[in-house]
């Protein structure tokens, strides 16, 4: 159902369903926003049978698109949960989120995590359900999915599921809230995971200084706490004390997790009486407990507070201002969203904005702003400036002029042109906004429900209504230099800083600003870099959807090819909205050849990004996204949002591609700031290095950090210059049409995109052979490799186990797949939840140059050895799980991954990114889902028991096994990690000393033949 272009005035239409209990008649109205688009409310009008008892309100008349087929209810239950019932009879999944508002700052200050722990402690066993992993394990067997997370004042718990099986999915969820067991055993085993997942982010800049600025706050405030916890806040320190902790999580559940602090989200195919009933069951029941809904109104920084500035020595060599103004919380004013115009315009990046004038002064290369609700009562608002080496010599004077757009803001006052214009844009992203997945859809709802209104829940944060000057005008009242702190974050401070932070050994400093500081920033001075935006000239006016053809394929075809472009183009048929995907694939053989030209075309996708940027800032904001990154053959360019002014937007691209002159200024910062990239590698994660690694070993070709490193220095603008003018003259673009397009409109597309290059001087086309993508190394039979390597910043080591299973086929890709989907429940449970191994654990299969692969991951406090030889005893224990499991179970794990591979994409970028996929592989298979599920079916037991025999088990005969093992530097090895780490060097294990050898010495797989017979060759795909 789709009004594409109401004529005149607001609009009224009615629309019925039959639901098996209930019919609903839903009444539309059109509303129309500036510049011409329309959105729509909708109330409903329900014949229902008489409310429970548990039952105290009903509310139907919750706004929503007129795209959104979805049917709502909101409900009040007697003991005050609250709920939201969404009844969508089209999903293939369920999902359903719980949000309580209660979180890490309603925690005893004297136990310093216990809500995250809370958390974890709810997913292991419940009266009803006391097996540990029965939640997890029904879920795996059920095609679903789950997470948890605890924020300041909320923590979210969240799944999905087939749809047949949301009742008894929901009957496990809601005993987390009813009867816990927080058993003994369990309750010290998961100090440990909570210990893990603290320790996994002690090196990550991100959290330390999250952490920082909590310690910036008022020492008697909630906020100034530390909210992950630790071994030693909840187990060391406790017992020291004759605290029990299990006592104590009893007691924060019991009295704390009230139903009138609950916020219930589900979606399902059922209608809406039965959703209801279903709740009202299952939750209807939890205790209303005497407490009161925490907020949070004292002020978290007092004047000693205020006016501070915080120097940071980092892990990473980062650089970056921050700049926060606490603000009053500003959500009650979701009508106005006052706070969204002051982001729009201090966040914007066009020719008069703070980030244009910072690059032109050298300052900076990036900018964002905005405000964060940091727990009801409390936000802030940030301005976050990347420097370059010399923005931190200028630091004040960056504020300053930061001070001068604030003030410039104050004089011309509030502008209602920019505020329609913000108002219109969000009327069109509500209007036309994806449908979404279940689980994602649930999941920020439910907290949104604490927040807001349940009739104005959908569309809160999207739906500007009023024109508020006044609240405008009061919130830039808080952007004072008295009413800020302001953090510095490079490694220039290594030695001015005098305070260690206790939880993630952060050195730091604070300090007062000088007086005469502040009396600099207060003055009312004038920048004449510093502006209003231009008017956006890229807001859609036109929503027309082009008609469909009926003999339209169903997946995308060429319809264009030439020596130098490929184009597989198809018109949405099934989404239905005004908006279009273009991907354009730049490939040359040329930039794999060395690490220097990877360098070369790295450098240039960035000083083009910068440099384009004041063009597409107005695009973007626009809905309408231009993305370029490099590839390992080149660039890729998609162009993703609302199809009417597209065409522009690529034009434009295509014109500054070939006309793009380098400013030598912007060059150095930004080969300085690839080069800081390159050298923070050695900082990241070690599950992230281990990836890293095990790439780089087994493609043909691909290249360490540390071999881009070595070879960066040469680069110079004169070599970027001459590398993209042979690369555009010797290269292949292949790309993807998708959505509001007919061909017709994808053919003057494709004219953009070939008519600079027709009839260039000195262009060649490629050679078959110089068209070839890279591929894999083959391991050899029973071959069993280790490449060591380490970390010298993160406490934990990491190993990741990759199992080579052959080149893809549909049939080997559901083998490997359904293997995966039965172990990787037990995988988690044993490794993670039983051994404590490490926070980070998990299985995965995948494919990689058409090479089939299952991987399994554990980032750990133990050695890489002993945690290998884990891994090595938990995949012996899976003989003895495929051989005891029963034809009922096999056919659920074969139904779960029915569920997960038919899952429909959620929205037209989705989908686009389903055609890209099989693009960007050569394997051209659009209609892979119902190929695989084909092909699944025929898959029994003993497929599985073979597969595990041959390829997976330490003896089987086909075994290809390569180990990467980052190791830290920080860990002292215990006695039970020697005797493992003897125990593995034993077994035969070929070290791997030198990558390039190892590559020398082993033959590659051969590439898979597409699924569509593509080049010059080939016939034109007739799907």
């Amino acid at each position: 159902m789709y009004l594409s272009r109401p004529s005149t005035g607001p609009t009224m239409f009615v629309y019925i369903v039959n639901h098996a209990l209930s019919v609903v008649v839903s009444v539309f109205v059109s509303v129309r926003a500036p510049g011409g688009c329309y959105y729509y409310t909708q109330q409903n009008y329900y014949k229902n049978p008489a409310m429970s008892e548990k039952v105290e309100q009903r509310i139907d008349d919750i706004e929503k698109s007129l795209g959104d087929s979805r049917i709502y209810r909101g409900l009040i239950l007697k003991n005050g949960l609250t709920a939201l019932l969404i009844s969508d009879p089209d999903t293939d999944k369920s999902a359903a989120s719980l949000s309580v508002a209660v979180g890490s700052l309603s925690e005893p200050k004297d136990l310093p995590g216990l809500a995250h722990f809370c958390e974890h402690m709810l997913f292991l066993g419940t009266k009803k359900y006391p097996i540990e992993n029965e939640f997890t394990q029904f879920l795996t067997q059920n095609g679903g999915s789950y997470n948890a997370y605890t924020a300041n004042d909320h923590t979210n718990y969240y799944f999905s599921t087939k749809t047949e099986s949301l009742q008894p999915t929901l009957d496990r969820f809601a005993q987390f809230f009813l009867e816990p067991l927080f058993t003994t055993n369990a309750t010290e085993r998961e100090i440990c995971a909570v210990n893990s997942e603290h320790q996994k982010n002690v090196a990550d800049d991100f959290w330390r200084l999250a952490q920082l600025e909590k310690n910036a706050a008022d020492p008697n405030h909630p906020y100034n706490q530390f909210g992950t916890g630790t071994k030693e806040t909840l187990w060391d320190i406790p017992n020291s004390k004759n605290i029990s902790v299990r006592d104590k999580l009893l007691e924060f559940h019991s009295k704390l997790y009230s139903s009138h602090l609950m916020y219930l989200s589900v979606l399902g195919k059922e209608d809406l009486n039965t959703l209801e009933e279903l709740i009202v069951s299952l939750f209807g029941d939890i205790e209303k407990k005497n407490v009161d809904m925490p907020y949070w109104f004292d002020p978290i920084y007092k004047e000693e507070q205020l006016a501070t500035k915080t120097v940071v020595f980092p892990v990473k060599d980062i650089r970056v201002l921050s700049i926060t103004f606490p603000i009053p919380e500003q959500s009650k004013y979701y009508k106005s969203m006052p706070n969204r115009y002051l982001s729009a315009l201090l966040g914007h990046e066009g020719p008069t904005s703070i980030l244009a004038a910072l690059k032109k002064r050298g300052w900076s290369s990036k900018l964002s702003s905005g405000s964060k609700v940091e727990a009801r009562g409390i936000e802030l608002f940030d301005i976050d400036v990347d420097l370059t080496e010399k923005g931190v010599d200028h630091v004040d004077d960056i504020i300053k002029l930061i001070f001068q757009y604030i003030n410039m803001l104050k004089r011309e006052g509030p502008q209602e042109w920019f505020h329609d214009e913000n108002k219109n844009i969000s009327a069109m992203q509500f209007q036309f906004k994806d449908k979404g997945s279940p689980l994602d859809y649930v999941y920020r709802l439910s907290p949104h429900m604490i927040t807001f209104k349940l009739e104005d829940v959908l569309t809160a944060e999207y739906l500007i209504k009023d024109w508020r000057p006044d609240l405008i005008q009061e919130l830039l009242s808080y952007f004072r230099p008295d009413n800020l702190r302001y953090t510095v974050v490079s490694k220039t401070f290594e030695n001015q800083t005098d305070t260690i932070d206790k939880y993630y050994g952060t050195p730091y400093k604070i300090s007062k600003i000088s007086l005469e500081t502040l009396d600099e920033w207060k003055k009312d001075d004038l920048c004449e870099d510093l502006k209003m935006p231009s008017k956006n000239e890229f807001i859609a006016t036109d929503f027309t959807l082009v008609p469909i053809d009926k003999n339209e394929p169903s997946h995308p075809h060429i319809i264009h090819e030439s020596l130098l472009l490929r184009t597989w183009f198809k018109t949405d048929t099934e989404f239905r909205f005004p908006k279009a995907f273009v991907s354009v694939d730049f490939f040359s053989y040329i930039v794999m050849t060395d690490p220097f030209h990877c360098n070369i075309m790295s450098l240039f996708v960035r000083l083009f990004n910068e440099d384009f940027t004041e063009y597409t800032w107005d695009a973007t904001r626009a809905s309408l996204n231009l993305i370029i990154k490099p590839s390992s053959y080149g660039f890729k360019i998609h162009l993703s949002g609302f199809n009417h002014k597209l065409h522009i937007l690529l034009k434009k691209t295509m014109d500054k591609l070939l006309s793009f002159k380098i400013d030598p200024l912007r060059f150095e910062i930004l080969k300085e700031e690839k080069i800081r990239d390159l050298k923070n590698v050695a900082m990241e994660q070690p599950y992230h290095s281990a990836m890293r690694y095990n790439s780089v070993i087994l493609s043909e070709n691909e290249w360490t950090p540390n071999e881009l490193l070595a070879a960066i220095d040469d680069v110079k603008v004169e070599n970027i210059e001459e590398f993209i003018k042979k690369f555009l003259s010797h290269m292949f673009m292949e790309s993807l049409v998708y959505g509001n397009i007919d061909k017709t409109q994808a053919l003057e597309l494709i004219n953009i995109l070939e008519k600079p290059f027709l009839g260039r001087n000195g262009f060649r086309k490629l050679l078959p052979r110089q068209m070839m993508r890279s591929r894999e190394v083959q391991l050899e039979d029973s071959e069993n490799t280790l490449y060591e390597t380490t970390s010298e910043h993160h406490s934990s080591s990491c190993v990741y186990i990759h199992l080579q299973c052959g080149i893809q086929s549909i049939l080997n890709n559901m083998i490997v797949s359904l293997f995966n989907e039965i172990i990787k429940e037990s995988c988690f449970n044993i490794l993670r939840t039983q051994e404590q191994l490490g926070y980070i654990v998990f299985s995965s299969s995948s494919r990689s140059h058409g090479v089939l692969n299952l991987r399994i991951i554990v980032q750990s406090d133990r050695t890489p050895m002993y945690v290998d030889s884990r891994i090595e005893n938990y995949i012996n224990t899976i003989q003895e799980l495929l051989k005891n499991m029963t034809e009922e179970e096999f056919s659920t794990y074969k139904d779960a991954l029915t569920v997960k591979l038919l899952e429909k994409p959620k929205g037209l970028f989705k989908q686009a990114a389903v055609y890209q996929l099989e693009i960007d592989t050569q394997d051209y298979n659009f209609n892979r889902a119902k190929i695989e599920v084909e092909a699944l079916k025929s898959i029994q037991k003993d497929d599985i028991i073979k597969f595990y025999q041959d390829q997976i088990s330490q003896s089987g005969p086909k075994r290809h096994k390569l180990a990467v093992h980052v190791k830290s530097t920080l860990k002292n090895t215990t006695q039970e990690d020697t005797l493992e780490d003897n125990s593995l060097a034993n077994n035969n294990t070929i070290i791997i000393t030198d990558i390039t050898d190892f590559k020398k010495k082993h033959r590659l797989y051969p590439l898979p033949s597409p699924f569509i017979p593509v080049g010059p060759s080939s016939t034109k795909s007739k799907l």
